[in-house]
């Protein structure tokens, strides 16, 4: 009796055992194919939203001078490199090396320069300033002394504003600032200015442009390409035939006069 029952025993183990087994393999052959078709849609996806447009919101990011603003009538006022300088930056200043007024073209320092030793101005610096044209890119190079607040020790130290001259009111694009980016960001992706463009090759551009005094819009040049001759020749065209009107800019008599500016697109950039 009692080997019948170990019998029956050994049986019914190796029955369940069987029956786990093939349940087991069953439920294994099902898995690979349900994990394979969530693979294939998490996969195709990106793929497929990979080969719609790349639009980037920050296309285009800046509309304005090239450098930091300045006004004409201040710089015929200027006497000191101080006038370029906010307070708190002035009063950590010891005694100056040496201050340098470079002109800038294409992004580049120039030869015409004026260099003094002091905080006061030279007469050949002031006569250089007072030259300057509305649009002239200029930068400040000044090597001084400074007084660390926390150490109480003198340290060397620079600093080197860049500037553009700017007239006593500036050109106005009579719908807005915001309303002109809006036409150039819809425009760009509308004629699919953005399609294919890959983000590690695009660059940032500059494109610079004249408001006439008499508001037209004339001498538009590309500055730096965006690495996509396509792209630059349609943001061209764009900035050509923007609907509206131009307000154009007022030296400080009164009198309208051009100003250039400068549409930045690509990729942020300096």
């Amino acid at each position: 009796m009692k080997k019948s029952i170990l019998i029956f025993c050994a049986l019914m183990t190796v029955l369940s055992l069987t029956v786990y087994g093939i349940t087991y393999w069953n439920d294994l052959k099902i898995t690979p194919s349900e994990n394979s078709e969530s693979k294939d849609i998490a996969t195709l996806t990106p793929m497929n939203q990979n080969m719609e447009l790349r639009i980037f919101e920050d296309f285009i990011y800046e509309i304005g001078t090239r450098f930091g603003p300045i006004k004409k009538s201040d710089i015929d006022k200027a006497t000191s490199f101080s006038d370029f300088l906010e307070t708190e930056e002035i009063a950590s200043i010891v005694a100056f090396k040496s201050v340098d007024i470079v002109i800038i073209k294409d992004d580049k320092e120039t030869d015409i320069r004026e260099i003094g030793y002091s905080n006061t101005l030279t007469a050949s610096q002031l006569t250089l300033l007072q030259s300057f044209k509305h649009s002239t890119n200029f930068m400040i190079r000044a090597d001084f002394q400074q007084k660390n607040k926390e150490t109480g020790r003198l340290e060397n130290n620079y600093t080197s504003p860049y500037l553009t001259i700017v007239p006593e009111k500036q050109a106005e694009y009579a719908n807005g600032i915001d309303s002109l980016k809006e036409f150039l960001k819809e425009n760009s992706i509308t004629a699919r200015v953005q399609a294919n463009v890959d983000p590690e090759k695009l660059k940032p551009a500059k494109l610079y442009f004249t408001v006439t005094k008499s508001g037209t819009i004339e001498n538009v040049k590309l500055d730096r390409s965006s690495n996509y001759p396509l792209v630059d020749k349609k943001m061209i065209e764009l900035i050509q035939d923007t609907p509206g009107k131009w307000l154009p800019a007022e030296n400080i008599k009164g009198e309208k006069v051009d100003q250039e500016l400068v549409v930045s697109f690509g990729l942020m950039g300096c």
